[in-house]
């Protein structure tokens, strides 16, 4: 079972004023999260990071801190993704293993690279 199934999580276009809005169907706190990411780049340099600290090399990670256009804040770890508070200070629980959390990401990344696109005007 792919984690979007396992998760219970759609990822869904919402048409705005004429626009389309990529989004999720808001029951999952580590995808709401990711939504916040709206660059492929930098989907594709946190996947990289993780896949680094997967193998166990974490110092070849460049910058731990994972947050978002939005100003959400996570950071990857041994542990995990651990997110906090708006302030840096207080870790949310629960943290996501770094496997789950990769594989959020590259799901949200397929969905943001299909028609129609983020923002696109809806006829």
């Amino acid at each position: 079972m792919d984690i979007l199934k396992k998760r219970g999580i759609k990822l869904v276009n919402k048409e705005v004023a004429g626009r389309n809005y990529k989004c999720s169907n808001g029951v999952d706190t580590d995808i709401g999260f990711i939504v916040e990411y709206r660059h492929i780049e930098t989907i594709n340099e946190i996947i990289d990071d993780i896949d680094k600290a997967l193998a166990g090399n974490f110092d070849q990670i460049g910058n731990d801190f994972i947050g978002t256009d939005a100003g959400g804040i996570a950071f990857i770890t041994s542990n995990g993704i651990e997110f906090y508070d708006e302030d840096g200070k207080n870790i949310l629980p629960p943290v996501c293993p770094l496997d789950e959390f990769k594989d959020l990401l590259i799901a949200w990344r397929n969905f943001i690279n299909t028609p129609p696109y983020n923002g696109q005007k809806v006829n």
